[in-house]
C-alpha cells in the first residue's frame, strides 16, 4: 500500500523514541501531513475530528503508533 507518505516518512522517530507525542507540533505533522487541508507553517491550529479521535485513542492506549504504522503495510 502506497498511501499516507507523510505519515510513513515521519513515524520512524516516534517509533524509536527520538520524538514523543508530547512534541505537539511534530505530532500534528505526523497525523495531519496527508490531509488535504494541512499546509506546514500555515493554519497549523486547524484540527479535524479524526485528529482528535486518534489523539484520544493513542492517549488512552487503545491503539499505538506501531499499530497505525502496521495498518499501512
Amino acid at each position: 500500500m502506497a498511501g499516507f507518505p507523510g505519515f510513513r516518512s515521519r513515524v520512524g522517530p516516534f517509533l524509536s523514541g527520538e520524538v514523543s507525542m508530547a512534541d505537539e507540533e511534530e505530532f500534528k505533522r505526523l497525523l495531519c501531513a496527508d490531509c488535504e487541508f494541512f499546509t506546514p507553517g500555515e493554519d497549523e491550529e486547524l484540527e479535524c475530528g479524526c485528529y482528535h479521535i486518534l489523539v484520544r485513542l493513542l492517549e488512552r492506549g487503545l491503539i499505538t503508533l506501531e499499530q497505525l504504522a502496521g495498518a499501512l503495510e
